[in-house]
C-alpha cells in the first residue's frame, strides 16, 4: 500500500509516527510522512535511516518556547492551555498543513493522522480515502467509564462531561477547521470527539496496555496497539561524550529532564535540579543547556537517548510526557513526575496508581526541597523499584509498531 502519514507537535508527537513509518516501510509499504514541528526541528535523518519519504509541512514558528509555555504552565485550566497551544502552534501552520494533507491524499491509498490534525480529516472526506487516527493517550476517547473532567459520578453524568467538553472545544478551539471545511464544501463537524479524535474505520491508541486499559464501551474500531517506538539499534542518537564513563564510575544516577519542555525557564530549572540533587546527596544526569562546571556527582547534557540511558538509572525525574513515561517504566525505573500541562497529569497519576511513582508534583509550585524529598523517598523505596521491574518485564513482550501494522493490514490489506 501507499500510505501517507501526517503529524504535528513536539518530539513526543512526531517520533511515534516516524517509528510507525519506519515499521510500515520495512513491512513492504510505500510511506510518506508530513510533519510540523513546533520546535522547528528537522527529522530527515530518521527518514534516511528508515527508507521512507519525509517532508516538513511548516517550520516557521516565531514564538519562543518560554513565551508560550509561561502562559500554558501558569494556568491550570485545560481549555486555556489548549487555546494557547492552538493559537501559537497550530493556527499559524494550518494552511501549510492543509496543502500537505492534500498532497498526501493525492499520492496515497490510506491516510494516517495525529488525532488533532483536522486538515487530514477534511482531505480524506473530500477524496473518500480511508483515514486512520492515532491517539498518543486515551484522554480524548469518549467513554462512560470515566468523566472527561471532575469526579467519577457514574455513566450518565460522565457522558454529560464528555458532551460539554465536545461542545466547548468545537466552539473555542477549531474555528479554523470549520473555515477550511466550508471552503472545501463540507458540512460542519457535529462532534470533535466522534469525527476528529477517532476514525470509525480504525483508531489506534499508541499506549502500552500495561499502562492503559481498553474501555469496555469502545467499539471494535478503537484498539490499544501499544507504544510506537524505535528499536535501540535503529535510533540515530548518540550518547553525549563522557556519559558512559560517568555512568560506569559510580552508583546508578538519577536522571532529571523535562524533554521538549526543557527550554521553559531553563536556567531556573537547572539551578533547581542541581540544588535538589545536592540536598538528596545522589549522583545525577541533568538535561541542561548550562555551560557551568558540574560537581563530580553531576553530569550535564543537552539531551541523551532515554532508551539507552534509563536502564542504568536508579530513578527518573521527568515531566510526564507519554514517551518518557513509557521509556522510564520499560527500563524498570521508578519515576518522580513534575507535570507542566496537557496529558502529563494523567500519566503521572497512572504511574502513581501503578505504584511506581510518588504523588504528582507541579512545575509552577516546585522547589528544590520538595524535589529533593521526592528523590530521597523514591530511592529509599524497595517496593517501588520491585514494582517497576515487574511492570518492565510485562512490557518487554509488547511491540506497538508490529501490532499497529497488523491491525492496519487486517483492515486494509497488504
Amino acid at each position: 500500500m501507499k500510505i501517507g502519514i501526517q503529524t504535528w507537535g513536539s518530539d513526543g508527537d512526531i517520533l511515534p509516527f516516524i517509528a510507525l513509518a519506519q515499521g510500515l516501510q520495512a513491512a513492504g509499504h510505500q510511506v510518506s510522512i508530513a510533519y510540523t514541528s513546533v520546535d522547528n526541528k528537522d527529522y530527515s535523518a530518521y527518514a534516511g535511516a528508515g527508507g521512507f519519504h519525509a517532508f516538513k509541512a511548516y517550520d516557521h514558528f516565531d514564538a519562543g518556547m518560554n513565551d508560550a509555555m509561561a502562559g500554558i504552565v501558569e494556568t491550570k485550566d485545560p481549555l486555556k492551555q489548549f487555546t494557547l497551544v492552538m493559537q501559537t502552534y497550530f493556527d499559524p501552520a494550518v494552511e501549510a498543513m492543509y496543502q500537505a494533507s492534500q498532497k498526501l491524499c493525492a499520492e496515497n491509498d490510506v491516510l494516517i493522522g495525529h488525532m488533532m490534525n483536522h486538515t487530514l480529516l477534511t482531505t480524506a472526506e473530500q477524496s473518500g480515502k480511508p483515514r486512520i487516527v492515532v491517539a498518543l493517550a486515551p484522554l480524548a476517547i469518549r467513554t462512560s467509564e470515566i468523566p472527561l473532567f471532575g469526579p467519577n459520578l457514574g455513566p450518565l453524568l460522565n457522558r454529560l462531561t464528555w458532551w460539554l467538553g465536545d461542545y466547548i472545544g468545537k466552539k473555542k478551539l477549531f474555528t479554523k477547521a470549520e473555515a477550511i471545511r466550508r471552503r472545501a464544501g463540507l458540512a460542519p463537524l457535529q462532534s470533535m470527539q466522534q469525527q476528529l479524535y477517532i476514525s470509525k474505520e480504525l483508531t489506534l491508541i499508541a499506549a502500552s496496555p500495561t499502562l492503559t486499559a481498553r474501555r469496555k464501551d469502545w467499539g471494535g474500531h478503537i484498539q490499544v496497539c501499544g507504544e510506537l517506538r524505535f528499536d535501540k539499534d535503529k535510533q540515530p542518537l548518540l550518547m553525549p561524550a563522557g556519559l558512559e564513563e560517568f555512568i560506569a564510575a559510580g552508583t546508578p544516577p538519577v536522571y532529571l529532564g523535562f524533554g521538549s519542555l526543557a527550554p521553559y525557564q531553563s536556567a531556573q530549572t537547572d539551578q533547581l535540579m542541581c540544588a535538589a540533587v545536592a540536598l538528596a546527596g545522589c549522583r545525577a544526569i541533568i538535561q541542561s543547556e548550562s555551560n557551568e562546571a558540574s560537581p563530580p556527582n553531576v553530569f550535564r547534557c543537552k539531551s541523551a537517548p532515554h532508551a539507552q540511558v534509563f536502564p542504568h538509572c536508579a530513578a527518573v525525574v521527568h515531566h510526564g510526557g507519554a514517551g518518557t513515561t513509557h521509556t522510564s517504566l520499560r527500563a524498570g525505573c521508578p519515576s518522580i513526575v513534575v507535570e507542566h500541562a496537557f496529558d502529563q497529569q494523567f500519566w503521572g497519576q497512572e504511574l502513581h496508581r501503578l505504584g511506581v511513582a510518588g504523588p504528582l508534583l507541579h512545575r509552577n509550585s516546585l522547589n528544590a526541597e520538595q524535589l529533593a524529598a521526592a528523590i530521597t523517598a523514591t530511592l529509599a523505596s524497595a517496593k517501588m523499584k520491585t514494582r517497576a521491574q515487574e511492570l518492565a518485564a510485562r512490557m518487554q513482550g509488547e511491540d506497538g509498531v508490529r501490532t499497529a501494522i497488523r491491525l492496519i493490514e487486517e483492515k486494509f490489506g497488504n
